[in-house]
C-alpha cells in the first residue's frame, strides 16, 4: 500500500460531513481520471496500521426481468475493534453510476481516504488491485456494457432498478456478498 496525497472539491467535503460513520462513498478526484473511496470513521488511529484497511467486493447481478444491479460490498478492518461492513448499489444504466464503473475498471490502485468523525483529519492510502482481480472487474463491467449497448440511459429514478435492487437485497446479505468467491466478485 502506498500513501497518497488528495485533492477533493469543497462540494465533496460538504457531502462527506453529512455521511454516517463507516459509510463508504466513491467520489471523483478533482483533476484526475480516477475515483477515491472515502469513509468517515470514529477513530482514525484504528486504521493507520491496518493491512489491509478494507476489503471491497464487486458483484453484478442480472435480474430475471433483465435489469443489472451492481453491488459494492465493503468491510473495514481496523487494527483493534470489530470490523464494519456495508454495501452500496450502482445502476449501470444511470450516467453517474456508469462513470464510477468506467473509472473503477481503469484503476490499478484505489485511493482510500479515512476521515476523522469531524472531518478535521484524514489518512489516505492507495490499495493496489492484483492484476487478475482488475482483469476480472474489467471483464465484468465490459459484459454489462455490452448487454446495455443501445439502451437509453435511465432517469434519476429508475423503478426497474429499484425493484431489482430490492429483490437482490432479499436474496443476498452484506455478509453473503463479502464471502462470495464467485467469478463476478473481486477483493482489494
Amino acid at each position: 500500500m502506498a500513501h497518497m496525497g488528495i485533492v477533493i472539491s469543497k462540494e465533496s467535503w460538504a457531502v462527506l460531513r453529512e455521511e454516517p460513520l463507516y459509510s463508504a462513498r466513491f467520489i471523483d478526484r478533482e483533476g484526475a481520471e480516477e475515483m477515491a473511496l472515502v469513509v468517515r470513521v470514529e477513530d482514525l488511529d484504528s486504521f493507520l496500521e491496518a493491512h489491509p484497511p478494507l476489503s471491497l467486493t464487486l458483484t453484478a447481478w442480472h435480474s430475471p426481468q433483465g435489469t443489472w444491479v451492481v453491488a459494492l460490498a465493503y468491510q473495514l478492518h481496523p487494527t483493534f475493534g470489530e470490523a464494519k461492513a456495508g454495501v452500496f448499489y450502482l445502476n449501470p444504466r444511470q450516467a453517474a453510476d456508469a462513470e464510477i464503473l468506467r473509472k473503477l475498471q481503469r484503476q490499478e490502485s484505489l485511493c482510500v481516504i479515512f476521515l476523522s468523525a469531524d472531518c478535521s483529519e484524514h489518512y489516505t492510502v492507495g490499495v493496489v488491485q492484483p492484476p487478475q482481480e482488475l482483469a476480472r472487474c474489467q471483464q465484468l463491467i465490459e459484459n454489462i456494457n455490452q448487454t446495455l449497448a443501445g439502451e437509453q440511459p435511465a432517469e434519476d429514478y429508475d423503478p426497474a432498478f429499484e425493484a431489482a435492487r430490492q429483490e437482490f437485497q432479499v436474496r443476498y446479505s452484506v455478509q453473503d456478498l463479502l464471502n462470495r468467491n464467485a467469478k463476478h466478485s473481486y477483493t482489494l
